[in-house]
């Protein structure tokens, strides 16, 4: 899963937020990664490590939830077959109603 969100300040900048699950520790198999900033290159990044698949999951939408409510719109947004169906629809609506 990945997903990419931006935001434009009414200066004109554009802040972007990125979200993955690829595996970010060599201690367990549950991670999300999350890196923001205006210049991806030169971003902050936290690493959230998990016990369970359902911890990632709950942190998870936590995430997409607190990020939709700061006003980031969905740039980009990759999802695995046996991925979330819901977060599939709710991501598909966001990106519908922004255009």
């Amino acid at each position: 899963m990945m997903l990419t969100f931006y935001r434009k300040e009414k200066g004109g900048a554009t802040y972007y937020y990125t979200i993955h699950d690829r595996q970010g520790s060599l201690f367990t198999e549950h991670t999300l990664t999350t890196t923001w900033g205006r210049n991806l290159e030169k971003s902050r990044e936290k690493i959230y490590t998990f016990r369970t698949r359902e911890e990632l999951d709950v942190k998870l939408r936590k995430i997409i939830e607190i990020n939709l409510k700061r006003g980031y719109r969905v740039l980009y947004s990759y999802f695995r077959a046996d991925d979330a169906e819901d977060l599939k629809t709710k991501i598909q609506t966001q990106i519908s109603s922004s255009f």
